[in-house]
């Protein structure tokens, strides 16, 4: 049970690793623009634009940006966040026990309808009702 636990642990970081990557990079390959904001905003220059994002690292090539995003997520920053002009770990603080209190209800009501079911599709094997429900489940 230990060595499973570890081989599923071990699995699970080169996924996360893999799924940040693919997930930063995407959003660094949207369209549009991080600084479009600003560029709104009459009274600030096409320089202090620039000046901005040469702060905030945008100039700097996907990897870099990459590499000093997980240094500062590892080390317990989240960043800051442009439209609440506060923490981005205040505001997922902030939004946890609904998030959780959804989530929750969710898997109970999931539990609560999964387990009846799945055992009358298994006492009835095979049957149109069992068909139905696996593919019902599928979709």
């Amino acid at each position: 049970m230990n060595k499973y636990l570890i081989q599923r642990l071990l699995t699970s970081i080169p996924t996360l690793i893999a799924i940040s990557i693919v997930i930063f990079t995407i959003l660094a390959l949207a369209p549009g623009d991080p600084m479009g904001e600003f560029a709104l905003n009459p009274s600030i220059t096409a320089e202090v634009r620039e000046n901005i994002r040469r702060s905030l690292g945008l100039d700097q090539p996907i990897y870099i940006r990459y590499v000093k995003w997980v240094t500062a997520f590892v080390s317990g920053d989240m960043g800051y966040s442009f439209t609440s002009r506060s923490p981005v770990s205040s505001l997922i603080f902030q939004r946890l026990p609904t998030t959780l209190w959804v989530v929750g209800s969710a898997y109970f009501l999931g539990a609560i309808l999964a387990v009846p079911l799945g055992v009358l599709s298994a006492l009835k094997r095979n049957s149109a009702f069992d068909t139905i429900l696996t593919t019902l489940v599928f979709f």
